[in-house]
């Protein structure tokens, strides 16, 4: 257990923290000291560093004093270019107990590239065929043994040099291609039995990913499957996509946890890799938006867009790839973690599911994040430690809990769609249990209630007919009878042209003050009793009212029946509503006054619309009655020199001085007599 803990938590570790490299120039006395070997110690300090290749560096006594200090891990990135050429020497001083004297350990080596290890001059381990900086780069064969241990006894000294001799020729090769910044090893001194052990503990961990590993894949295919068999659940494929592309982790896990892969490989197996891992994010981005939204948004087609560029650009290895898909990846991060806090929020159905997921992940990765800035291995390799039991506890259902949660969600899902099809299955046979019912008990009225049956086709005939009355009625009081008895004999109603037709137009004068003044309800009130008043005197009069816009009233006389009387119909109409006005306002606190506009000549009328009838009027004739309306005073009747012409031997007018119209130009125009 305390192996198998220690082992995971660094790997996890490996993967949320940073680790910094630098290199000095020092003295003669950097001695790594070793009081005990009960456990593995790794040697990552006090080594020193010179490039090329010379057999007497191996040598215990040689003088390395000149030599520059340099951390076995290289950071390609940072190192000078003339520090590391590709091949060099690394030697490092020890002093151990004289407990420790005549008594055999184990050295691992982690390495990318090829060595050969030496301790005080004699060779005990070599992984990989070393390449010198004069021979084809083809020629070096690179090894990583990791926890492969190579056994070595220390002898009757207290003091001794381990010297490793090691190349990596295509270490800036790969680092431009591949981006891969680390070179460089990292060499652990361990006990026998703890070295075997950790090598069952190697094995077992990596028989744990693989589990993780096929659980991942067995999930996305499940879901493919239900996909296929039910298409129209899209968010089913989106999922497989993202399970497919997340389980690449876990392959590149499995890979890390192998002890005999080849560095180049892995380098290379790592970059691809990471490229199908960055798709990972959109997938997810696009699962979410199409379980919370009925069609993906813009956004989301958006980020699918943006996906192939940001591919292209690792791909290409440019020197801000790395930045540019951690921007990306946190900014889809950001969004989806905001649609689900969205969905929350608006109580979307399973929502909370998805939520716990997220949340549990965040949380495992705020705990990797902390312990892995911490650096104090004390605090992951004591055994029962607070650190690693908050770490175990959180380990399994953190990374697990994102895609179990999005499988959840999608099985909770499939449950209640058939849950909802098998009560619409229930509610179907139900309603049909009760329409055969029915048709049995109308069969048994049919053939018992006859009679009965023939009083309400009656009845309901004789409703149909005061129905059909009062739609007629509706009718006529919304078109005129000639419309409307056309309308029912023809079923359509033809526009017609007429030569002589007399047109009234009014407006009440300050209606925006007195609406000001008014609560809207008085206001309509005031309004429909004038107006219903108005129609009264204009039926009277046999004239049509056509309509009212607002406060203004617009009629007709001499259609859509022909009257040769319609000018003094009109006039006596009008003359009666400014009666019946100014008797209005003798006992009323608001003071109503209105200008009326008569002309006479063409006018063109028909039903205008389809679902909602009305009979409205056109011509030139309409909008100079306007005119008369507009140039008018209160409670004056204004009539055009086309009405005067007719009227003038049967009513007294006022001739009034020639006034510019807007659109007609200079227009007489007369007032009707008091």
């Amino acid at each position: 257990m305390n192996n198998f803990s220690r082992i995971t938590i660094l790997v996890l570790i490996s993967f949320f923290a940073f680790n910094s490299f630098s290199y000095s120039k020092t003295g003669n006395d950097l001695i790594f000291k070793i009081d005990s070997i009960n456990e593995g110690i790794e040697l990552k300090k006090f080594w020193k560093y010179h490039p090329g290749d010379d057999t007497l560096w191996a040598a215990f006594d040689y003088d390395d004093s000149n030599w520059d200090t340099l951390q076995t891990i290289l950071n390609l990135e940072k190192i000078p270019d003339d520090k590391f050429t590709g091949f060099g020497w690394f030697r490092l001083h020890l002093q151990i107990d004289p407990s420790l004297r005549n008594k055999t350990f184990a050295l691992t080596i982690d390495q990318m590239g090829a060595s050969e290890i030496y301790l005080n001059g004699d060779l005990i381990a070599n992984y990989g065929t070393i390449g010198t900086g004069d021979t084809d780069e083809d020629q070096e064969k690179t090894f990583n043994p990791k926890i492969i241990p190579s056994l070595f006894e220390f002898g009757d000294s207290t003091d001794y040099v381990i010297a490793v001799r090691y190349s990596n020729l295509n270490a800036f090769k790969n680092y431009r291609k591949f981006n891969s910044k680390n070179a460089g090893f990292t060499v652990e001194i361990n006990n026998y039995k703890s070295s075997i052990k950790q090598v069952t503990v190697f094995g077992n961990i990596r028989n744990m990913f693989i589990i993780i590993f096929t659980v991942f894949v067995v999930l996305a295919f499940l879901h493919l499957l239900l996909f296929l068999f039910y298409r129209r659940q899209i968010s089913n494929f989106y999922f497989f996509l993202f399970m497919i592309s997340i389980s690449s982790i876990w392959v590149i896990v499995l890979f890390t946890f192998s002890s005999s892969i080849k560095p180049d490989l892995y380098m290379k197996i790592f970059f691809y890799l990471r490229l199908i891992i960055t798709l990972s994010f959109p997938f997810l981005s696009v699962f979410v938006y199409s379980i919370f939204y009925p069609k993906l948004p813009k956004i989301a087609w958006v980020i699918m867009g943006i996906t192939p560029v940001v591919l292209i650009i690792l791909l290409l290895n440019f020197s801000i790839a790395n930045q540019i898909i951690k921007i990306f990846d946190l900014l889809v991060l950001v969004d989806v973690i905001r649609n689900i806090i969205w969905a929350i929020i608006k109580k979307k159905k399973g929502a909370w599911i998805i939520g716990t997921g997220f949340l549990l992940f965040i949380i495992f990765f705020v705990i990797m994040i902390i312990v892995g800035f911490t650096n104090n291995s004390e605090l992951i390799n004591t055994e029962g430690s607070f650190v690693q039991i908050i770490v175990f506890s959180f380990f399994l259902p953190g990374i697990i809990s994102i895609p179990l949660s999005m499988s959840i969600y999608l099985a909770r899902d499939f449950a209640v769609t058939n849950k909802n099809l098998e009560k619409q299955l229930e509610n179907v046979k139900i309603l049909s249990a009760k329409t055969i019912e029915q048709e049995r008990e109308k069969q048994k009225i049919l053939e018992n209630q006859k009679e009965k049956l023939e009083v309400m086709v009656e009845k309901r005939t004789e409703e149909l007919a005061a129905e059909k009355e009062k739609t007629e009625e509706l009718l006529l009081n919304t078109l005129p009878v000639k419309v409307v008895n056309e309308l029912k004999e023809n079923g359509k109603s033809e526009p017609e042209s007429f030569e002589n037709v007399t047109v009234y137009f009014s407006d009440i004068v300050g209606f925006t003050d007195i609406s000001a003044k008014l609560e809207p309800k008085a206001l309509i009130n005031e309004l429909n009793e004038m107006f219903t008043v108005f129609d009264d005197i204009m039926v009277k009069h046999s004239c049509e009212r056509i309509k009212t816009i607002g406060d203004a009233y617009l009629a007709v006389s001499g259609m859509p029946i022909k009257n040769k009387n319609h000018a003094e119909n009109m006039v006596n109409a009008a003359t009666e509503i400014k009666q019946y006005l100014e008797d209005k306002n003798k006992a009323s606190e608001v003071k109503w006054r209105i200008r009326i506009g008569i002309h006479t000549g063409k006018v063109v009328g028909g039903i205008v619309g389809v679902r909602k009838y009305i009979y409205d009027v056109f011509g030139d004739a309409i909008n100079t009655a306007s005119r008369m309306e507009s140039n008018s005073e209160p409670m004056r009747i204004n009539v055009s020199e086309a009405t005067y012409q007719i009227l003038k031997e049967k009513y007294k007018f006022f001739a009034r001085e020639t006034i510019n119209v807007k659109g007609k130009g200079s227009m007489k125009m007369f007032f009707l007599g008091e």
